[in-house]
């Protein structure tokens, strides 16, 4: 009905009415171009912001892999030592005491990395431009390593400070935990040998408990950004970029 008395006005009319068709079909093209141009922009920029966003989260991911790494190692180390310090501790003579004391205090002085600083996954999950990355199965391996890192790697080294704390006090009834550390013959820092003897190993067997499940944790870390560095490396060939951007 509209249509009808629509062309029946345009024929009365005295103007031409295919111009009026001609203009409403010129405007109409132009919106349809101004709106692809501008789904065209916006993909040029999504395109760009998501570039960047993977160039930063790489370098995150190699840190934190080294980290992993470095962590591993020292954690592999604690475990040897408080293992040794358990050891000698339960033989009552001054050089097995001594080197007890000091297998405890290489633990004490190695410490851990325990440099957590937002990631790049981080910020573009609280600003929602993860929704940037389209592939939904890299998006869940990203995840599930950041993830990871901050529930169970963090957790871990938190863990170990506590304990390490904890430890540190109560062994402070038997001797200067600061001396035997320090000096080189740490059992003559000892004010209660007997019942330093005696209770040595319960307090170690914590920290030992910590180093052995940081140390399942962290292998499993490891694995987790190794996998997910080499899917990032195979998809967006990132590894190839960053060599060219050094050589540059």
């Amino acid at each position: 009905m509209f249509w009808r008395k629509f062309f029946s006005r345009m024929a009365n009319s005295k103007t031409n009415w295919l111009v009026y068709l001609a203009e409403i079909c010129l405007i109409i093209f132009s919106i349809l171009v101004a709106m692809q141009a501008d789904r065209y922009r916006q993909n040029i920029r999504s395109e760009n912001k998501l570039d960047d966003y993977l160039r930063a989260m790489y370098q995150d991911l190699l840190i934190d892999q080294r980290l992993n790494q470095n962590n591993l190692a020292d954690c592999l180390n604690d475990i040897k030592n408080i293992e040794a310090s358990m050891r000698l501790s339960q033989i009552n003579q001054s050089d097995s005491l001594s080197s007890a004391l000091q297998n405890f205090g290489a633990v004490i002085s190695r410490g851990v990395f325990r440099a957590f600083p937002p990631t790049t996954y981080d910020i573009m999950i609280s600003t929602g431009d993860i929704g940037i990355i389209k592939d939904l199965e890299f998006r869940s391996r990203l995840a599930g390593a950041f993830s990871f890192r901050a529930d169970y790697v963090k957790k871990d080294l938190l863990a170990f400070d506590a304990l390490t704390d904890d430890v540190a006090r109560s062994l402070g009834q038997y001797g200067n935990l600061s001396c035997m550390v320090s000096t080189p013959e740490p059992q003559t820092c000892l004010r209660d040998r007997p019942g330093f003897i005696d209770n040595f190993n319960n307090e170690l067997f914590l920290l030992l408990t910590n180093a052995r499940s940081r140390a399942y944790h962290l292998r499993i870390a490891t694995r987790y950004f190794e996998a997910t560095i080499k899917k990032m490396e195979e998809m967006y060939d990132l590894q190839a970029q960053e060599e060219e951007n050094s050589d540059q």
